[in-house]
């Protein structure tokens, strides 16, 4: 078949087919132009118009929701910001607070060892003091320190004591004068020789009572602030030793020696004497 037969056999198709009977009946059914739209497509316009604005409309929210969402965003950072600052802070206290600890456990020993230190300094400085009870504040006195020595001699005789005994100070304590009737306050006394003082104690307590023009008068060694407030935890213990009739003796710095049945008991603190109780039956 030439290339002419072709092109009349192509021609007699698309006649055919131009006029089937599914377009007559196409264009015979229509009643509208060709480029009016259906009922079907008018709705589905409608429904794409509204989705459009719908969109259009979800569009605009998610923008006014998008500064606000920015907004936390940007507190959250500064939040989260924060709070690694203040845990570190956080950890940088726990630190200092442990080292601290640290440092006031060492302290504490270091206070306590420099405590012992000046305690023991104190009591050597106060070694030549005599701590002299019983002499009545009215007592005219213009010279302390003559009348101190003249009121050992007279109390435990000059043999008593060495050819260089000299009272270089005495006073009576810093404190306000006590009212009509009340103790009279205690006079300290700094010997030149701590064996003046050291005898001066021994004959004292060998005489046991001392009298003055009609005063009773006792001494003591001067000790210091912590050693004497140590000692004051004995003082009930003291009493019912002597209603015990038993003898004791305190020695330096806080030690109590008690003499039961030719053996010496030692207490290191305040203690009940229960036991020097049952030693004795019950006395």
């Amino acid at each position: 078949m030439g290339k002419t037969d072709k092109n009349q056999a192509k021609l007699q198709f698309d006649r055919r087919t131009s006029h089937s009977p599914a377009s007559d009946r196409m264009e015979a059914g229509s009643e509208r132009g060709p480029d009016m739209p259906s009922s079907e497509e008018q709705d589905l316009r409608q429904i794409l118009v509204a989705m459009q604005h719908s969109l259009t409309l979800i569009d605009g929210k998610i923008d006014s929701l998008s500064d606000p969402k920015d907004r936390m965003t940007e507190r959250l950072d500064k939040h989260a910001e924060h709070l690694d600052q203040s845990e570190r802070r956080v950890l940088g206290v726990e630190d200092g607070q442990m080292q601290l600890a640290t440092s006031y456990v060492k302290l504490n020993k270091e206070v306590h060892s420099l405590h012992l230190k000046v305690d023991d300094l104190q009591a050597r400085s106060w070694r030549n003091n005599l701590r002299i009870v019983g002499v009545a504040e009215s007592t005219a006195i213009d010279n302390m320190e003559g009348f101190i020595k003249h009121l050992l001699v007279q109390l435990l005789g000059r043999t008593t004591f060495s050819d260089l005994f000299v009272v270089r100070r005495a006073h009576r304590s810093l404190v306000t004068r006590p009212p009509s009737g009340a103790p009279p306050h205690p006079i300290k006394a700094r010997l030149l020789n701590y064996r003046d003082r050291d005898v001066a104690l021994h004959r004292a307590r060998e005489q046991k009572t001392l009298q003055y023009e009609g005063m009773t008068v006792s001494m003591y060694p001067d000790f210091a602030l912590r050693v004497q407030e140590a000692r004051r935890h004995f003082t009930a213990g003291k009493k019912q030793l002597r209603d015990l009739h038993l003898e004791y003796r305190i020695l330096y710095p806080v030690k109590l020696r008690v003499e039961v049945d030719s053996s010496s008991l030692f207490f290191y603190r305040s203690q009940e004497t229960r036991s020097i109780r049952k030693r004795q039956g019950g006395r």
